[in-house]
């Protein structure tokens, strides 16, 4: 490919063309064009862009700089390829115009897809071959040079993830074939994999079967004493059944089989053979887009579809302020996986109508009944029905959807045992326990861009209507926050009022109550979402919270929020934690806190149904005090 362009990000970043090295700027333009390479052919929105390169603190005219940057790197395509048309401008940001075979990702990805055609008929020798051509792309860690730290957070590791699978993959067909060099073959892969995920026990096992099948049947052995010490020591657990049914082969000096047959071990509750597999088809209905959520969507379709880690499921929690679409999100993006979800898809709201929690017991039952079980059948405890759902999504591909959390507790009984199936988890906190025991990947939503709200009111109200006042309209989103709940009932409001010019209603909502307008006659009130996600604070918490609603500052600091609320400022930091982690306040600089506009009335709102004035007025001369202060000194 000596006449053509080529990228590179399956190791240091790079672009080839007529058989040399194009040089290319270090900095933010390397992860402009790393983000176009993430996405070839599809378009980068200038968010996006925004988002990634300066991780929620964009400077002013952000987006001015980022098409100076696409301006850079086409001047520099054009100046060494005399191309002008590898880089798409679009309606809504840019995308990379090269062919699949021209971008080593997409031909990784392609030549993984073949293999897996290959094994899908038998034919390993193909498979093989190319899984060992896709191997060769990798030049090293992927994005390695790419100062973005984002980038590095979400994306590397799921790339280096896709490069394991494969491995384990390529090393699955040596075993299975057998044949003299096969098993070496697969040792000389397996252990800078293990290297790298010493915890991950399918590795270990391929390693075993290959040492012994070399011949090498007491490094065998003293390999499963590794991997078992090691188990044990950092999570304390034994060797997975995959692992012993090897290690009992290499004691009894027997031919390893391969794949291994698990000795499953019986469950007590574990689902009778009589009892019928029910295919869940409850994804409810929905908008067919979500404006302004395409990269969103787009990484939690990559997460619930790359191969994960051996022996885990891939879980993405969808988190962030009330009302910014959360469930809406995880049902499109639901949707959009059927197809690779054959055996169903379950969905469960984890909370009932007045927004308690649902006990785990009733979610079991709920999960069990949709997928077939009998009533009769059922699992007399929670540990046990948790136990029969593991066993019955053993084996099958079913995308699961669990909508409203409270919190890891609830999740955690409804989560499958083994791949196969992928969990889509929406929560109005952040569940760090699934992604400390679980590997969950946590996807925040904020609030709307400027051009995605207008996209949104458009979608309801007409875009023509939005073309007629584009600054009435403009006004509108920045009194809904941008956020796409209250963007919804506004525009519903709107679009039912055909004589109402939408200045007019923008007015309404300026100068009158604006949370109690923004709700609709038949049900659906931004108010009620708000009161759901406050309601679960403890008091201490609530009380902060009304109280930064009550004061006239922007934002606030640890140690302001201490003298507003007459607390000690390591409790003002825990309850600024607990606002922060259910996305009523977002924390825009380390120990400094801000009330986004809807919430903010809404705080105010709180704090005079539920404060006395005079505590309010002492709260507000407190912290007057600290702030004079410092210029009396």
């Amino acid at each position: 490919m000596t006449d053509a362009v080529y990228f590179g990000l399956l190791g240091p970043l790079e672009i080839r063309y007529a058989g040399r090295t194009v040089p290319l700027q270090a900095g933010r333009q390397r992860a402009v064009l790393a983000l176009m390479l993430l996405q070839p052919g599809h378009e980068v929105t200038a968010q996006s862009f925004i988002k990634y390169l300066w991780d929620g603190e964009p400077p002013a005219g952000a987006r001015n700089t980022v098409q100076a940057y696409v301006a850079r790197l086409r001047r520099t395509l054009r100046e060494s390829t005399g191309s002008d048309t590898a880089i798409r401008t679009g309606s809504t940001g840019y995308a990379l115009a090269a062919a699949d075979e021209a971008v080593d990702l997409t031909r990784f990805r392609s030549l993984a897809s073949a293999a897996e055609r290959h094994l899908a008929r038998g034919q390993l020798a193909a498979a093989s071959h190319q899984l060992r051509d896709a191997l060769g792309l990798w030049r090293g860690s992927a994005l390695q040079d790419v100062l973005c730290d984002l980038l590095q957070r979400d994306e590397a590791p799921a790339l280096e993830e896709e490069r394991l699978h494969v491995v384990e993959r390529l090393c699955d067909i040596d075993l299975t074939r057998g044949g003299p060099g096969s098993p070496a073959a697969a040792l000389s892969l397996l252990r800078p994999v293990i290297a790298e995920r010493p915890l991950h026990e399918r590795p270990w096992c391929q390693l075993i079967a290959a040492l012994y099948r070399c011949g090498r049947r007491a490094e065998a052995l003293s390999a499963y004493h590794d991997v078992a010490r090691l188990l044990y020591a950092e999570l304390g657990v034994e060797p997975g059944p995959d692992l012993r049914a090897v290690h009992r082969s290499v004691l009894d000096d027997v031919d390893v089989e391969w794949p291994p047959r698990r000795e499953r071990a019986t469950v007590c509750g574990a689902a009778p053979v009589h009892d019928a597999w029910s295919e869940p088809r409850q994804l409810p209905g929905g908008p067919p887009e979500v404006a302004g959520r395409d990269a969103e969507a787009d990484r939690a379709v990559r997460r619930l579809t790359t191969p994960p880690a051996a022996g885990t499921v891939p879980i993405v929690v969808v988190t962030g302020a009330p009302g910014s679409g959360k469930t809406a999100l995880a049902v499109r993006v639901a949707r959009s996986l059927a197809d690779r979800f054959p055996d169903g898809q379950l969905f469960l709201p984890l909370a009932d109508p007045c927004g308690a929690p649902r006990s785990p017991g009733a979610l079991l039952t709920d999960a069990l009944y949709a997928t077939g079980q009998t009533d009769g059948a059922q699992p007399p405890c929670p540990a046990a029905q948790s136990a029969r759902l593991r066993a019955r999504l053993a084996g099958r591909r079913v995308l699961l959807v669990l909508d409203d959390a409270t919190d890891a507790e609830q999740v955690m009984p409804l989560l499958p045992g083994e791949p196969g199936c992928a969990v889509l988890v929406t929560a109005r906190t952040e569940l760090p326990a699934l992604t400390a025991f679980h590997g969950a990947h946590r996807l925040v939503l904020d609030a709307l861009s400027p051009q995605a709200s207008l996209a949104l009111l458009g979608q309801i109200i007409g875009a023509e209507r939005i073309a007629a006042e584009p600054h009435a309209a403009a006004e509108l989103a920045a009194l809904c926050g941008h956020l796409p709940l209250a963007l919804c009932v506004a525009a519903a409001n709107l679009a039912g009022r055909r004589f109402t010019s939408v200045g007019s209603y923008a007015a309404e909502l300026r100068t009158g109550d604006r949370l109690a307008l923004l709700s609709l006659c038949g049900g659906g009130a931004v108010k009620g979402t708000f009161d759901r996600s406050y309601r679960a604070l403890p008091a201490p918490a609530q009380r902060l919270f009304r109280l930064l609603g009550s004061t006239p500052l922007p934002e606030v600091t640890t140690k302001d929020a201490a003298v507003l609320a007459g607390l000690a400022e390591r409790e003002a930091e825990e309850h600024l934690q607990r606002l922060t982690a259910a996305h009523l306040a977002s924390e825009h600089a380390p120990g400094s806190v801000r009330l986004p506009g809807l919430l903010r009335l809404y705080a105010a709102e709180r704090a005079r149904a539920e404060e006395a004035p005079s505590d309010l007025n002492a709260a507000r001369a407190r912290l007057l005090r600290r702030q004079l202060v410092p210029l009396v000194g």
